[in-house]
């Protein structure tokens, strides 16, 4: 049987390898006991996923998660955080963003909230506050975020 995790997980795969058009290097990164997130060329993705068909969608973040994502951010660069919002999209956060909504440790459950109203963008909330810009729906800024990452480190 395919769980929701390995579908939501495969629709936000397919996207970056489709948009991509090239090779990539993907891995799986396992540091809490399941597969939540991946490693793309030298970046990383957490990716959380609602089965709910309509906006606004809620995201949970134990403190075991929060854990995780700081451990990503030890072993690669850039990291972001994904959300699949039913069968509506994907849409990401930066490390860098996340840290505007999101507190980066917690002792407690906390959340993100992402609304979209119709033909609009997605708008990604938490409770430290507001992403401060809208975020367009797919995985095109994590891919040029890695790719740019890449070309850096090679010219080095």
């Amino acid at each position: 049987m395919i769980t929701d995790l390995e579908r939501y997980q495969g629709v936000f795969l397919r996207q970056v390898l489709a948009a991509a058009m090239r090779r990539l290097t993907v891995g799986v990164v396992n540091f809490a006991g399941r597969v939540d997130a991946f490693t793309v060329e030298e970046g990383a993705c957490h990716i959380k996923y609602s089965t709910k068909r309509l906006s606004p969608w809620q995201f949970t973040y134990t403190p075991e998660n929060l854990v995780e994502i700081q451990e990503l951010s030890s072993v690669a660069n850039p990291v972001w955080l994904f959300f699949v919002c039913g069968g509506d999209g994907i849409v990401g956060i930066s490390r860098e963003e996340m840290q505007s909504v999101l507190p980066t440790q917690s002792d407690v459950q906390t959340w993100v909230r992402i609304r979209r109203s119709k033909n609009g963008m997605y708008r990604v909330i938490g409770p430290l506050g507001e992403c401060e810009r809208a975020k367009p729906r797919g995985v095109q800024p994590f891919l040029d975020a890695v790719l740019r990452t890449r070309v850096v480190r090679a010219g080095q």
